[in-house]
């Protein structure tokens, strides 16, 4: 579309986008952001020393930079969130301190950088709001831009606050290489996908274009970052935990968008319709890279839907296990059941799959329908009994609990799901609005009682509901009373089967379906496969960087270990002995221990389960 032929509306658009960025810097160099995941006021330092929290390389940095590169634009890519998590592991950290001198240091390098801030999750939007109010004092002449699913979701509200100048928004490459075609008056096409405030105040928005560039070369850009030492301050997930904390991790995305449209899901609202395929030879190249120069042993994919394209995707793990013998791989973005069969379970693991999740979210057939999830039930059944022929794929299930006017009944069909399912390990979450998807848009009226702050993604918190009071974060949980109306413990199977919980009993239902089904119920409790057996081990363990107080983790990786019988007795003996601690040192987890009886571990008996819950897992 050339100026000629656009609207009048565009036109006086790009008038306004001119007056508006005059004055500004775009061609002596950027920095671009990546936001930290955890608030400084928030960060435990002892989770932090262990490893706990996630440290994902910046790869949504990795592509501007890429993009930039072409352009001849010099960039310097800063990952504040590595910089506090390294800083939070020594003895007196001061993380203010850290993040501001690394900040201040990246900006020095240019006199009027564009300085390009990645707002993800809106849970991190405090932290971006520091770090946008530093640049405006250090750089008042720089050009903020904001991008990433948050900022597309709300430009609106990084315009109104002053944060952003601009707002790039869905994928940033073609919309950013748009927008230097435009000043440089190379591209006869207009710059689209870009929010502003203009010279009047009036907030402006260019066209919108779904899609972008999936085949885009960053293993030139990885130089900016330090991928080897990441496994240093953090992890993926648990998963890449699983593997061994000290093997350097990277992630990879070899596909763009998703097939499904689940309500609650910001993917095509983001990425567009459609899903994107890279080439299978393109993505091994890249995975070589890192493998080559920086030691990368363990990946995850970044891809919301990994087995798009059946054919693509085996043609994928096919070129990882000719090329890459003897790399691991997990995939963290749940997978969808009805996509996978024998062929696909078996290329997966000859690939170094080691682990993967299956997003399912509902155990209710009403609630699948209602959000639009592309499976049903009897798939997920089916892949469930499959998956019992892969010992050595460790297999997790995604579950959402507390949709926009979901039932007690709804969300006990979950957990019954869970529990027949019989796979390795259930991850209960809570439900939280995304904002500009369907359930959002809808439901909008109450999301200041659903938008929640998620720091894990490993199933063990219900997002993470305050520093104070969350079941396995936080020194100061070992004071919570329970003596509240809320009901709890096995009573939460006695609630009515049309009530819609509040927020607060929520978290105690979500409490109760963990503990019974992850740690009373865990079918490594009762397998004959010792390799199945040495997973459910391997992935307590690695829970337990992350969750240093839990008692019930405890107690059943002493239960584990014990039935696994690789440990001597001194070593199984100090596991008893730190378990045991851990519960003599909580009122908390012994009111729990009182309600759900999981210290009989200790003594190598696996817990009995109440009546409350067992008339709802006993087949008839």
């Amino acid at each position: 579309m050339t100026a000629a032929t656009l609207s009048v509306d565009q036109t006086a658009c790009l008038e306004h986008l001119r007056k508006r960025i005059n004055g500004y810097s775009f061609h002596e160099g950027a920095v671009l952001i990546n936001v930290p995941l955890v608030p400084v006021d928030v960060l435990d330092g002892d989770v932090a020393r262990n490893r706990g929290y996630f440290a994902y390389p910046p790869t949504t940095q990795l592509y501007l930079s890429a993009i930039l590169r072409s352009l001849n634009v010099e960039s310097i890519v800063l990952d504040l969130n590595f910089v506090l998590l390294d800083e939070a592991r020594k003895d007196q950290p001061d993380l203010t301190e850290a993040w501001t001198r690394a900040l201040d240091e990246a900006l020095a390098h240019f006199d009027k950088p564009l300085v390009c801030v990645s707002l993800m999750f809106e849970s991190t939007y405090e932290q971006y709001l520091r770090i946008c109010r530093h640049v405006r004092q250090v750089k008042p002449g720089a050009c903020i831009a904001a991008g990433g699913v948050a900022a597309t979701a709300d430009p609106e509200k990084l315009l109104a606050d002053g944060s952003a100048d601009l707002v790039f928004l869905h994928e940033g490459e073609r919309p950013l290489a748009a927008f230097y075609g435009f000043l440089d008056g190379t591209s006869e096409k207009p710059p689209f996908n870009l929010a502003f405030r203009d010279e009047t105040g009036v907030i402006r928005r260019l066209e919108s274009v779904e899609g972008g560039p999936v085949e885009i070369d960053i293993r030139e850009d990885y130089r900016k970052i330090d991928v080897a030492a990441y496994c240093q301050v953090g992890s993926l997930s648990s998963l890449s935990r699983m593997q061994g904390i000290d093997v350097p991790y990277a992630s990879v995305l070899s596909r763009r968008g998703c097939r499904a449209r689940c309500s609650f899901c910001g993917v095509r609202n983001f990425n567009g319709k459609g899903v994107r395929v890279r080439e299978a030879v393109n993505v091994v190249d890249e995975m070589r890279h890192l493998h080559d120069v920086y030691g990368v042993r363990y990946f995850d994919w970044l891809d919301d839907d990994l087995l798009y394209d059946r054919s693509a995707a085996l043609a994928l793990f096919r070129e990882i296990a000719e090329r890459l013998p003897g790399i691991a791989w997990g995939a963290n973005n749940g997978l969808i059941a009805a996509a996978i069969d024998a062929e696909i379970m078996e290329a997966m693991q000859a690939s170094g799959c080691i682990a993967f999740k299956i997003g399912l979210e509902s155990g209710n057939a009403e609630v699948l329908r209602a959000v639009h999830k592309p499976t049903n039930l009897d798939r997920f059944f089916q892949f469930a009994k499959l998956s019992k022929d892969f010992p050595g794929l460790f297999v997790l299930v995604n579950l959402i609990m507390g949709f926009p006017g979901e039932t007690i009944r709804q969300m006990r069909d979950s957990f019954v799901t869970s529990v027949r399912g019989g796979l390795d390990w259930n991850s209960f979450y809570v439900y939280q609005h995304l904002k500009n998807t369907e359930l959002y848009l809808n439901y909008g009226s109450v999301s200041g009682s659903v938008l929640e702050t998620d720091y894990s993604k490993d199933g063990q918190t219900p997002t993470v509901f305050a520093k104070d009071n969350n079941p396995v974060r936080g020194a100061a949980f070992r004071d919570m009373e329970l003596e509240t109306d809320l009901v709890r413990n096995y009573d939460v199977f006695t609630l009515p089967d049309d009530l819609i919980p509040s927020r607060e009993q929520l978290k105690e239902v979500w409490f109760t379906y963990n503990l019974v089904s992850n740690f009373l119920l865990n079918p490594a409790y009762q397998t004959s496969s010792d390799v199945r057996l040495a997973n459910a081990v391997r992935w307590q363990r690695a829970l337990q960087q992350a969750y240093l107080r839990d008692a019930a983790m405890a107690a059943s990786l002493y239960f584990l270990e014990w039935r696994l019988g690789h440990l001597g007795t001194g070593e199984l003996e100090a596991l008893r002995g730190e378990a045991l601690r851990k519960l003599n040192q909580s009122p908390y987890w012994q009111q729990r221990d009182r309600a759900f009886g999981f210290s009989s571990m200790l003594d190598r008996q696996p817990p009995a389960i109440d009546p409350r819950c067992s008339s709802f897992i006993t087949t008839p």
